[in-house]
């Protein structure tokens, strides 16, 4: 990937604002000004990735991996906005979401949605396979005590709360915290299979 002309000096000047628009997308343009300055080593505190920034791609269907590489070959937003309509991103009002409330609800007890690698996987009782068909959306539920569901096959979209939402790919597990509805949504072609472990 290469290093965006252009990037911002985060330690010294802010990304662009919570309600920032790029065309009608919302939360873009900050993001972009973290994903370019972490490019160029320039982000400060500012970290590419956070649960907002992955709201914003689970919303767009995009991975962190294709926003970098784009970001980094384009410095100019639309044109960079131009590189992912090439990829199929939803209309803007198909995709649009409202970053300063998901960012306040991560200020709440709530949490938020963490996801790690296989080898983290939780461990308990009541350990389930289940599948997702192509479009299928469950029904929001709420865990008592948390749980954690693993995606061995495809890559699907898990929704925390009233905001959040994040794309969980083979390999990934996601933590799902205990007293906040959550649901999942299969957008792909092929059925999605998992493993969901209840936590003790």
């Amino acid at each position: 990937m290469m290093t965006p002309a252009g990037a911002k000096a985060l330690a010294i000047v802010e990304p662009r604002g919570l309600d920032a628009e790029l065309d009608g997308y919302a939360w873009i343009p900050r993001m972009l000004d973290k994903a370019r300055a972490t490019l160029a080593g320039t982000n400060g505190s500012y970290l590419f990735g956070c649960p907002v920034d992955h709201t914003c791609m689970a919303r767009l269907g995009v991975s962190p991996e294709l926003v970098l590489d784009l970001a980094g070959r384009y410095p100019d937003d639309a044109e960079w906005l131009s590189a992912m309509r090439e990829h199929g991103i939803p209309p803007a009002k198909e995709a649009w979401f409202d970053g300063r409330a998901v960012e306040d609800e991560l200020q709440g007890p709530g949490g938020y949605l963490r996801v790690e690698r296989v080898e983290s996987a939780p461990t308990g009782e009541g350990g389930a396979t289940i599948e997702a068909a192509p479009g299928t959306r469950t029904r929001p539920a709420v865990s008592a005590t948390g749980e954690g569901v693993t995606v061995r096959e495809g890559e699907v979209i898990f929704f925390l709360g009233e905001h959040q939402a994040r794309i969980v790919r083979a390999g990934e597990t996601v933590r799902i915290p205990a007293g906040i509805k959550w649901w999942l949504q299969n957008n792909g072609a092929n059925p999605i299979a998992m493993t969901r472990v209840t936590q003790s």
